[in-house]
């Protein structure tokens, strides 16, 4: 039975997604309306004049189609920890750094990016591409782009030969530099299931072709419910 995709678009864009979802999840995908994902790795650092890999942990919440959270520690030895957090709520960015309160930002070229990071790094979850409030259409051969019509963010992904998701990429204000780049999500070829949920196992993030950082999915919550608080960050 072929997957069935909500989708708006043309035909060969939906086309391509179904072959991403079947190389990734075979032909009974998860249905996703929430989601957790807790990730390990490492993140690009400057640490005074010099650049090093540092440990770093990071979860992604979503609650379709517009709520979304990203939180990370990162661990630098002999330094002090930090912390951050990023969430929009569907109306409201809110952004906290170490022990300050969370403020809400209300720069719309930080909002967007944000909502284009995060939109990015749901889109390798893939199904999601596939609801009704999403827009699809072919950029190349192997690539098309998903529109999230409730935030108006587009992402691009780029396949490879065998169909598996190479790929994720927006163009959005680095928040570090404050210049427009290309924040990129690049995945390995071979896959792992994480609590019955199939990801990539390895998924490596560039600004244009800088490392920012690269985690692995260690743990994987299908459908939870989330309090208001979480994506307003109270």
């Amino acid at each position: 039975m072929p997957v069935l995709l909500l989708a708006q678009g043309d035909a060969a864009a939906k086309d391509l997604l179904r072959r991403a979802i079947e190389a990734r999840y075979g032909l009974r995908p998860p249905a996703i309306e929430s989601l957790s994902v807790d990730f390990k790795g490492r993140a690009r650092v400057r640490l005074g004049p010099i650049g090093t890999w540092v440990p770093v942990e990071a979860t992604a919440r979503f609650l379709f189609p517009s709520a979304m959270r990203w939180d990370f520690t990162v661990k630098p030895i002999g330094v002090e920890v930090q912390r951050g957090s990023e969430a929009f709520d569907g109306t409201v960015y809110r952004r906290a750094r170490g022990g300050q309160p969370p403020a809400a930002v209300d720069d719309a070229a930080q909002v967007s990016s944000m909502q284009s990071r995060l939109w990015a790094i749901a889109a390798v979850l893939l199904t999601p591409l596939g609801e009704h409030f999403v827009r699809l259409a072919v950029t190349g051969d192997d690539s098309f782009s998903a529109t999230n019509t409730q935030i108006n963010n587009a992402v691009e992904l780029v396949l490879r030969e065998n169909r598996v998701l190479d790929y994720a990429t927006v163009d959005c204000l680095n928040p570090d530099t404050l210049k427009q780049q290309r924040f990129s999500l690049r995945l390995s070829d071979d896959q792992t299931p994480v609590n019955d949920f199939m990801l990539p196992c390895k998924i490596s993030a560039f600004w244009d072709d800088d490392p920012y950082f690269e985690v692995e999915p260690v743990r994987v919550d299908s459908n939870p419910t989330f309090e208001d608080a979480v994506f307003s960050l109270s």
